[in-house]
C-alpha cells in the first residue's frame, strides 16, 4: 500500500516536471479574432508557437472535444500544423465550429499542441461564446419578445379570449409573421407583420366543443418569421367541469304548451339531480317525460329527476294541457245554463213555526209554505197540495193572514191527509204564504219528517210540476 501511494505521487512530480519542461521548450499564444458567434457561425482564433529549442521544431494542433467542437483551417490543412525555426515563432488561423451546442452561453474549447521533437503536448483553451443558436437576419439576432394572455380556468360554453403581445427588440424589419397556437383543444394560426422596435397587440377569440371534458391543457405561442421560430410561450389552462340546464325548445299547440330543458355537463361521470320549478295548479294540469318526482324546497316546489347522462345531454319535457280544464268550464257553463232554461219557475220552500212541546215530545207546529215564482213570466192555474201523515191531524184554525186551503182530503186506506190550495196566478218575483196548523194527540217523541208538498201549474201555455223540500223536525 505504501509502494502504490509514493509511485502515484512520484508520477505526479515527474508529469509536473515534464509540463514545465515542455512549456519551456515552446511559448504558445492565442489571439482572438472572432470569439462570439451564433450557432451557424466559426469562431477564428490565432494560434502562435515559438520555438525554444536549438533545433527546428514542428507542432500539431488539434481539439479534444470532437464531436462536440471541431477546429479547422481554411483553406483545410489535415492535420493542422506549425513549423518553428530554432528561437522563432510560426503561426496559424484556426475555425472553431460547434457541432452540437443547442443553448447559449460562453465555452471552454480544450486544444492540443504537441511537439514533434518532444513527443508531447500542452493543453490550452479558446474561449467561445454563443450569443444565438439562431442564425442572424438582417445582421442581427432575431428577438422577439411575447407574452400571452389566456384565462387560467376555461369554461368550455364560454368564448376563450387570447391576447398575444409581440415586443420587437432589434431594428429588423418582420414583413411577415406567423403566430402558431396549438394545443389539445386549440389549432390555429395568424398572420401580422412587426416594424423595427414596434410593440404590438393581437386578439383572438376561440371557441371549443361546449363537452369538452375537464382536463388540463397546456397551450403554446410560437412566432415564426420565414418558418423559423424566433418565439415560444406556453401557457398551462384549466377546462372546468360545468353543469347547467337551459330551455331547448317550445312548442305550443291548442290548450297546450311543451318545454324541453336540456342538461349538459362536460363530466360524463357526473352524478345529481335536475330541478325545474312550478306550481300546485301546474302540477294539475301537466305531465314529464320522463315521469318527475315532485319535491318542496323552503317554500318552492319543484319538478325533480335523477340526472342519466347520454352524450353528456339529458333532456326533459314539460307538457302543460288545459284542454280538460276548459272542457271542464264549458260543461258547467253549459249545465248552469241548462238549469236555468229548464228548471221551474215556481219554488216552494216548506219550514215549520210555532212549535209547541208536551212531554218532551212534539204536540203541534205551524207549516208554512213559500211560493214564489223566480220565473221572468207570469204563471197560472197553481194548485198546491201537501200531505200529512197519519200520526198527526190538522187543526181547525187556519194562521191569521194565510190563504184558506181550498180543499182538505183524507185518505182512509193511508190515513193521510191531502191539504190543497187554488191561486190564480203569480207574477214574476211574486210571493204567496200559505200555511196551517197540524196537532198531535200524542206527543210525537224523537225526530220525524213531513213529506215534500207538490204544486201543478202553467208557464207559458205548458202545464208543469214542481215541488217542496221534505221538511226534518229535531226533537
Amino acid at each position: 500500500m505504501r509502494f502504490a501511494k509514493n509511485l502515484l505521487i512520484f508520477g505526479l512530480v515527474f508529469s509536473m516536471l515534464l509540463s514545465a519542461a515542455n512549456a519551456a521548450a515552446f511559448d504558445i499564444t492565442t489571439e482572438p479574432i472572432k470569439d462570439r458567434i451564433i450557432v451557424n457561425e466559426f469562431a477564428t482564433y490565432k494560434i502562435s508557437v515559438k520555438n525554444n529549442l536549438n533545433v527546428k521544431d514542428e507542432y500539431r494542433i488539434y481539439t479534444l472535444d470532437f464531436p462536440t467542437w471541431d477546429i479547422r483551417t481554411d483553406p483545410i490543412v489535415n492535420p493542422i500544423t506549425v513549423e518553428a525555426a530554432p528561437g522563432e515563432e510560426g503561426s496559424v488561423e484556426v475555425l472553431v465550429d460547434p457541432l452540437k451546442i443547442r443553448e447559449i452561453g460562453a465555452y471552454d474549447v480544450n486544444v492540443n499542441v504537441r511537439s514533434r521533437v518532444l513527443d508531447s503536448a500542452v493543453p490550452i483553451q479558446l474561449k467561445v461564446t454563443i450569443l444565438s443558436t439562431d442564425p442572424l437576419m438582417q445582421g442581427y439576432v432575431p428577438t422577439v419578445i411575447t407574452s400571452v394572455g389566456i384565462p387560467d380556468k376555461i369554461d368550455p360554453r364560454k368564448e376563450i379570449p387570447i391576447k398575444i403581445v409581440l415586443n420587437n427588440q432589434n431594428i429588423i424589419n418582420y414583413s411577415s409573421l406567423e403566430i402558431r397556437i396549438s394545443s389539445n383543444l386549440i389549432q390555429d394560426s395568424i398572420k401580422t407583420s412587426l416594424d423595427p422596435k414596434e410593440e404590438k397587440t393581437l386578439e383572438a377569440v376561440k371557441i371549443i366543443d361546449s363537452l369538452t371534458p375537464p382536463q388540463h391543457d397546456n397551450i403554446v405561442v410560437a412566432v415564426f418569421a420565414e418558418e423559423r421560430p424566433i418565439s415560444q410561450v406556453t401557457k398551462r389552462v384549466e377546462v372546468i367541469e360545468y353543469k347547467g340546464k337551459e330551455l331547448f325548445e317550445e312548442k305550443k299547440g291548442f290548450l297546450a304548451t311543451t318545454n324541453t330543458y336540456r342538461f349538459a355537463s362536460n363530466n360524463e361521470e357526473y352524478k345529481g339531480t335536475l330541478r325545474v320549478g312550478t306550481t300546485l295548479l301546474s302540477t294539475i294540469f301537466s305531465s314529464t317525460e320522463p315521469k318527475a318526482r315532485i319535491v318542496k324546497e323552503q317554500g318552492r316546489m319543484y319538478y325533480e329527476w335523477n340526472v342519466k347522462l347520454e352524450n353528456k345531454e339529458m333532456y326533459v319535457a314539460i307538457t302543460k294541457n288545459f284542454a280538460p280544464l276548459v272542457i271542464a268550464i264549458i260543461l258547467i257553463i253549459f249545465v248552469v245554463i241548462f238549469y236555468f232554461m229548464f228548471r221551474s219557475p215556481l219554488t216552494m220552500i216548506k219550514e215549520a213555526n210555532n212549535i209547541v212541546k208536551k212531554d218532551e215530545g212534539v204536540s203541534e207546529l205551524i207549516v208554512v209554505l213559500h211560493i214564489t215564482n223566480r220565473g221572468q213570466s207570469r204563471i197560472s192555474e197553481i194548485e198546491v197540495s201537501d200531505y200529512i201523515p197519519g200520526l198527526v191531524g190538522i187543526g181547525s184554525d187556519v194562521p191569521i193572514g194565510s190563504l184558506q186551503p181550498a180543499r182538505i182530503l183524507r185518505h182512509e186506506k193511508k190515513g193521510t191527509t191531502i191539504v190543497k190550495w187554488a191561486i190564480d196566478n203569480l207574477d214574476p218575483s211574486e210571493e204567496r204564504v200559505l200555511s196551517y196548523k197540524i196537532e198531535s194527540k200524542l206527543s210525537i217523541l224523537g225526530s220525524f219528517s213531513l213529506p215534500v208538498a207538490k204544486a201543478t201549474f202553467k208557464a207559458n201555455g205548458k202545464l208543469q210540476k214542481s215541488a217542496s223540500n221534505r221538511l226534518s223536525i229535531d226533537n
